[in-house]
């Protein structure tokens, strides 16, 4: 098996049968693209550090979108914690403004704290990943993946499976749905208004989100 063997039948996939995944991924990746922008033009410290952290996160999924197509998405986990902080910390920036100037004088909470003040739903996974991702480790949970049981060997290269990539990309998707909503959800409060229109789209496009990871889901049931 050569060294990019795996990327290329992933990427084949995203263009036959995962295509739809690969349409709503872009998609997100556009409206991120485009909360960016605004929230720049807003010339405000909220806009700037807004737009900062959200350029961040979209750097942080596309690293994992990547090393999902080399079937390489534990590896990934210790990129997906801080995707997962930095939706939270636009929220928390979001829900009270004055809350910018801790991020420019560099005196932030950790980001457990960030959590619990937003009640946020991710303290559990937030936890797997520290414990199996984010450290080394060799548990099972974060080595398993290296061994062929059926061979009995290491795998040094992990093969391409698309039941696992389409999980993997399930989960992106639906981290960047809710990354797309709060972007545009801190466009809205850095610009001081409500766009309808593009508040429909992101909506829309969570929505359709959804629906497919749960047909999905009803699939493999």
């Amino acid at each position: 098996m050569s060294l990019w063997d795996t990327r290329r039948r992933s990427e084949q996939a995203l263009s036959q049968t995962l295509a739809p995944y690969s349409s709503l991924l872009s998609e997100a990746f556009a409206v991120i693209d485009s909360s960016v922008g605004r929230l720049e033009e807003a010339s405000t410290p909220l806009g700037r550090v807004c737009a900062l952290v959200l350029t961040k996160a979209r750097n942080l999924s596309m690293a994992c979108y990547s090393l999902s197509l080399d079937a390489l998405a534990q590896e990934a986990g210790a990129l997906f914690r801080p995707l997962l902080e930095s939706l939270e910390l636009l929220q928390y920036l979001r829900l009270d403004t004055k809350r910018v100037d801790e991020a420019l004088e560099d005196r932030l909470p950790k980001a457990g704290v960030i959590a619990q003040k937003i009640q946020g739903k991710f303290k559990n996974l937030r936890d797997y990943l520290n414990t199996h991702a984010s450290h080394l480790s060799v548990s099972a949970e974060a080595m398993g993946h290296l061994l062929d049981f059926k061979e009995g060997h290491v795998r040094t290269v992990q093969p391409f499976s698309e039941p696992v990539l389409q999980r993997n990309l399930a989960t992106l998707l639906a981290v960047m749905a809710w990354l797309s909503i709060e972007g545009v959800n801190c466009v809205s409060v850095a610009e001081g208004r409500i766009d309808d229109a593009l508040g429909d789209s992101v909506e829309d496009l969570k929505d359709r989100a959804l629906a497919l990871i749960d047909q999905r889901n009803s699939k493999s049931e």
